[in-house]
């Protein structure tokens, strides 16, 4: 498994991912100014799997043998497995920063940090299962 990490398809997944976590953490300040940080994730993160999975669909798994139906099934299933993660780390690492006395950027800190986590094994699962991508012939 640790070969699929030393790919140009997993550059190019960082680089999606990437993108779509940028959205995601944008989209979090944003819902911040109508909603308290906890729920500001949870319709961030919302923003996030969409362009995610469009991303992924389009452009990095687009060799997939899964019909895109299957292909969502197994994206937001994983996205599901993976939300309590981020959410709890995105609370729990602004609360540490709070109680080590910073005040500034704390929320936009925390939730950046906590998109991060679950990349290695998002780009797996989706590889293997979700996505189930036949490698192109050379």
């Amino acid at each position: 498994m640790i070969r699929y990490l030393f790919t140009r398809q997993f550059l190019e997944f960082a680089a999606a991912g990437g993108f779509a976590a940028f959205l995601n953490w944008l989209s979090r300040i944003m819902f911040s100014f109508w909603m308290p940080f906890s729920w500001a994730i949870v319709f961030a993160y919302m923003v996030g799997m969409a362009t995610a999975f469009t991303l992924n669909r389009v452009f990095i798994f687009k060799n997939s043998e899964k019909t895109a139906m299957q292909q969502a099934r197994g994206f937001i299933f994983m996205n599901l497995l993976s939300f309590p993660i981020v959410w709890f780390s995105a609370i729990y690492i602004n609360s540490g920063l709070l109680s080590l006395g910073l005040r500034s950027y704390t929320e936009a800190f925390a939730h950046a940090i906590a998109v991060t986590l679950p990349t290695i094994t998002t780009f797996l699962f989706y590889k293997i299962f979700a996505f189930r991508d036949i490698p192109e012939k050379k």
